[in-house]
């Protein structure tokens, strides 16, 4: 599509670097255009949005979300949000319109509580990782494809969970994610990541890569969104470099550009704003979030068996 290669014709990757396991090859962009939207954990700190289960009962795979702000909100594919009945992972990434309410699709990362703990949602500390986002992603795709429904394998996702607590040696009395994530990695660790794969001026994305193979990619439509998301989104990335049973395909930058280009895409409505495109390769998945002709979102990921 023309308003894709447009898009990727604006970009331009810079100098990998390392911390542990783990690169980043940092994504920068020529011309900027400014964020059209709220980023959704900055509206949700200054109160303009509230996260709630559907109803008092609550519903897995769905959650509420209030926009009370005069702008849209854009909440990002893999987003952790924590608290009322159970953590969630948002499923794909959703544009909510300003001044309006939105049940977005979500999948369970706690399988063993279905109680309150808290009548709303704040957002985790961590992003998920790139290899629960991959399959979520595949079995969302599939999902749409059969219903048009953004809903995810949630048996296979618990059972990933369930795989790398143990092979993390992690304990959660919840099966909670956010668990596995705080009991293997450091408020120290975090620091230091943060500090050496700092956010650039200008950079609007990243390619990831553990122990040699391509983990995954997002990239944005404004830095203003990357500078807000980055560290968060690492720390995802971070964890799947510390489980060594998580195997990557051996790609270049390059090779994973070419095949984001010659994909084909597939066209589904979004929840909320606009269109999602979503595409396949041999060797990866992904999608683009298409809102008034401007990508706020690319997201790539490899397939894994």
């Amino acid at each position: 599509m023309k308003i894709l290669e447009s898009f990727i014709g604006n970009l331009y990757t810079g100098e990998t670097v390392e911390f542990r396991q783990l690169k980043i090859t940092p994504v920068f962009i020529r011309e900027e255009t400014k964020l059209p939207y709220l980023e959704f954990e900055a509206a949700l700190k200054a109160g303009l949005v509230e996260v709630t289960e559907v109803s008092e009962h609550g519903s897995v795979p769905s959650l509420l979300v209030k926009n009370g702000a005069d702008r849209d909100v854009l909440i990002l594919d893999g987003e952790q949000l924590v608290g009322a009945k159970q953590n969630r992972i948002v499923n794909t990434t959703v544009v909510v319109p300003a001044r309006s309410t939105v049940e977005i699709p979500v999948s369970c990362v706690e399988q063993g509580r279905w109680r309150y703990t808290s009548q709303g949602f704040t957002s985790g500390r961590s992003h998920s990782s790139s290899s629960l986002r991959s399959l979520k992603h595949a079995s969302v795709t599939r999902s749409l494809r059969a219903t048009g429904d953004y809903y995810s394998d949630q048996s296979g996702l618990w059972s990933e969970i369930s795989s790398k607590m143990r092979r993390m040696d992690a304990t959660s009395p919840t099966m909670s994610m956010t668990d596995v994530y705080e009991s293997s990695v450091s408020g120290e660790d975090e620091s230091r990541l943060e500090a050496e794969v700092a956010c650039q001026p200008r950079q609007v994305g990243y390619f990831a890569f553990v122990r040699g193979g391509f983990a995954g990619g997002d990239v944005f439509g404004s830095s203003e969104l990357c500078h807000a998301k980055l560290n968060k989104m690492l720390r995802g990335h971070y964890l799947d470099s510390l489980d060594e049973w998580v195997k990557f395909p051996q790609l270049t930058v390059a090779e994973v550009i070419g095949q984001v280009r010659a994909a084909e895409a597939e066209q589904f409505a979004s929840v909320g704003k606009g269109s999602e495109m979503r595409f396949e390769s041999d060797e990866l998945q992904g999608a683009w979030k298409l809102v008034d002709e401007f990508i706020p979102h690319l997201m790539v990921f490899p397939k894994l068996n």
